[in-house]
């Protein structure tokens, strides 16, 4: 075993060392026949704890709707989990050993030789009474305290790993959260930074978060959650004062850099002001609570989501989801309509065209996820027609259902006409306009029949007999010899491999296309078609010719192919590795030569 596995293997006995002894000690009810210290104490029933640590001031909790708060040396939330540690440990413990009354009187300075004249003093008030503990010195030893009673005689010895759970200073009791929301109904934020004043509000449970102030819109609601997120999990570095008076203009709340309110309805639930760095790390910040005079140090990086200029408060994205779309309407162009028809399904409306899901996605997709580039705000009639907007080229509804009934309008987009690399579009329900790269725009599909099911034809690879190359004058035939065995055909020849070749003819017979580019014979020349481009035809056993065309390289790089569907031309995106194994085993030199 080398050095590394021993000192893993050690320092694992030893957690689980510790863990078993602090279970043994503090967690596990006394064994029979050793009686509890403080006999049917209850640490839930405790409503108020009391410290004072020799010649210290008094440090209180009192526990409220089982909530603790600090109320001495200064209120303060307080640190839960300690003050019930501290409890849970008195309720199980017992005592080591007991000296009896007797034996105490035959000690002339008893309270001097156990160190009860500079005791530190615990008291715990429930509703069936109080207790009140004396703290003395530690045992000789060091692992035993004298402890007291009040109102029980004699002196009691108890494991000193209890003095762990008392706090020596104020501090230790406090919460060091930032903020605490646990059980908190919060719907609205106010912030104030050296950019901009926001207003956001949440006007029902589970619905959307919205700026409304300086103005109506809609807020970008993943990153308000994360900077909540991070707010909540910050922590209090140090407490640096409690001072009433102390100089605020020194922390910099005289000109807060942050100042945030957290609220229900007008209660508000926690407001705090962010000050300046310390001089020598600019990494941290000061902070207060309003209504407190403690000054705190915090981490700057979780406040940076809420320094942030106005436009990073909103959403960046033309729509935001709450809902599944049940149906979109296309007006301008190629009107259609798309219906969400049962599980996953989707149908175009008079149409007999079968849908492709993942073409639906993908034309939903860029309305949903693609960066606004630009706001533009404050916008009249006037101003429209610069937009494109006064009679927009393009409208796309989303409709879904929600509270207000079936079919309810969730967007309404109108797009102009694109113009330097964007294209603006407004919602129906918004004032501003909002620019899209020309990029994203074109992925969103143009007409219904672009959503057309992407599968182009199906067909087991054992089944096809024959393959036909053919550009221009240049033609070449193969035929199946065999299984997974082809030969050049009279009058053709060249050199195959016909593991390779049937490989290929096994990516032919499950073609799918990228994307569906035009419909009809009207864009050929477009897409780089002409009388001289590769045409391949696969013959089946049953005499089925599945026929496919070649043109140019289309618009995101992929080859463009045609093929005839019901009789009708349609030219697609041909997917990249199927034409792969068509370049490399069909159209390399050897076995298509030029």
């Amino acid at each position: 075993m080398n050095s590394k596995s021993t000192w893993v293997w050690i320092t694992i006995a030893a957690v689980l060392l510790a863990a078993v002894i602090g279970v043994e000690k503090f967690w596990r009810k006394p064994p029979p026949g050793l009686v509890a210290l403080l006999p049917g104490f209850k640490a839930a029933a405790v409503t108020s704890v009391q410290y004072i640590p020799a010649g210290q001031l008094e440090i209180r909790a009192d526990r409220t709707n089982q909530t603790w708060q600090l109320v001495k040396p200064i209120t303060f939330p307080a640190q839960a989990a300690s003050i019930d540690a501290l409890l849970t440990a008195l309720q199980q413990i017992a005592p080591d050993r007991t000296i009896s009354g007797a034996e105490l009187r035959q000690h002339a300075n008893a309270d001097e030789e156990f160190g009860f004249n500079n005791r530190s003093i615990l008291t715990l008030l429930a509703e069936q009474g109080r207790r009140q503990i004396y703290f003395g010195n530690r045992t000789v030893p060091g692992d035993g305290v004298y402890v007291q009673i009040v109102g029980v005689e004699g002196v009691f010895v108890v494991d000193s790993q209890l003095l762990r759970f008392l706090p020596a200073k104020s501090d230790d009791w406090r919460d060091t959260a930032l903020v605490d929301l646990r059980g908190q109904t919060l719907d609205r934020i106010t912030v104030s930074n050296a950019n901009t004043v926001v207003e956001l509000q949440q006007l029902a449970t589970n619905e959307l978060w919205r700026l409304t102030m300086p103005m109506s819109a809609r807020a970008d609601n993943l990153r308000l959650m994360d900077a909540m997120q991070k707010l909540h999990t910050t922590r209090v570095l140090q407490f640096v004062t409690d001072a009433p008076n102390a100089d605020l203009d020194a922390f910099g709340f005289h000109a807060p850099e942050l100042v945030l309110r957290l609220a229900n309805g007008t209660n508000i639930l926690a407001a705090l002001e962010f000050g300046k760095s310390p001089t020598n790390d600019s990494t941290q910040i000061y902070v207060r609570r309003a209504g407190s005079p403690s000054v705190l140090l915090v981490e700057r990086e979780p406040l940076r989501p809420w320094l942030a200029p106005l436009n990073e408060f909103r959403d960046p994205h033309l729509v935001t989801l709450l809902r599944p779309v049940t149906e979109v309407r296309v007006a301008g162009g190629e009107p259609f309509t798309l219906q969400f028809d049962g599980t996953n399904s989707w149908k175009l409306m008079d149409s007999d065209l079968p849908v492709d899901v993942g073409f639906v996605r993908d034309f939903l997709l860029p309305l949903v996820t693609a960066p606004i580039q630009q706001f533009k705000d404050s916008i009249t009639a006037a101003d429209l027609p610069q937009f494109g907007l006064a009679e927009p080229v393009r409208r796309i509804t989303m409709l879904g259902n929600t509270a207000a009934g079936t079919n309810a309008v969730l967007a309404d987009l109108a797009f102009g006409i694109p113009k330097d690399g964007l294209v603006y579009v407004r919602r129906a329900d918004e004032n501003p306009v909002y620019a899209l790269k020309i990029e994203d725009y074109a992925r969103v599909a143009v007409a219904g029949w672009q959503l057309r099911d992407r599968r182009v034809w199906r067909f087991a690879s054992t089944n096809a007999v024959r393959i036909v190359l053919q550009r221009g004058d240049r033609k070449s035939e193969l035929r199946r010899a065999g299984a997974a065995s082809w030969m050049f055909a009279g009058g053709s020849q060249g050199v195959v491999t016909g593991s390779e070749v049937e490989k290929t003819v096994a990516q032919f017979g499950a073609l799918d296309a990228g994307a569906w580019l035009a419909r009809g014979d009207a864009q050929r020349e477009q897409f780089g078609f002409s009388t001289n481009s590769l045409q391949v035809t696969l013959e089946l056993r049953d005499g089925t010719k599945h026929e496919v065309e070649f043109g140019g390289e289309a618009a995101d790089g992929y080859p463009a192919a045609a093929i005839k569907l019901n009789g009708e031309a349609w030219i697609f995106e041909f997917p990249v590795i199927p034409y792969q194994y068509l370049k490399v085993t069909l159209l390399n030199p050897a076995a298509f030569p030029p």
